[in-house]
């Protein structure tokens, strides 16, 4: 059975490559393809490829894996996405410039006219009026502010 670390670094000497033709040739077409081929082929290149996919490999397995989940309370290098889709969601809101707080007031505003000039007062939109027309006037009156 082959080991973790040997198909994790099979990866990265094939992604490696693949890459690095694949630059080349969306840079300088197929001609510089091939120049690259040649190259990876040298002594030179061999040992360039392996030692990236030795430095990838060891990034890979030493990351933690968060397939059951956890928390992660400082910087790290995780894995993600290793036994499908995954998400990470942050714990902490960024919190807002002034800039943005202010805009913030602004759209409230211009939502709270829209508002209050095309629905009832049992918040009931009026008739022939839409919550299209209501963005379309919050819109209006947002360039005003």
């Amino acid at each position: 059975m082959v080991s973790q670390q040997v198909l994790v670094k099979n990866f990265y000497r094939a992604l490696l490559s693949a890459s690095y033709i694949a630059g080349a040739t969306a840079v300088g077409g197929p001609p510089a393809g091939a120049v690259a081929a040649r190259s990876i082929a040298t002594p030179l290149g061999v040992a360039s490829i392996e030692l990236a996919a030795q430095q990838a490999t060891d990034f890979t397995i030493g990351s933690k894996a968060m397939h059951e989940g956890g928390l992660i309370t400082e910087p790290t290098f995780a894995l993600l996405g290793e036994f499908g889709p995954e998400m990470v969601i942050p714990l902490k809101k960024k919190p807002r410039s002034r800039k943005q707080r202010a805009n913030d007031k602004k759209k409230s505003r211009a939502w709270s006219e829209a508002n209050a000039a095309l629905r009832n007062k049992n918040g009931q939109l009026k008739k022939g009026r839409t919550q299209k027309d209501v963005a379309q006037r919050a819109n209006r009156i947002l360039r005003r502010l």
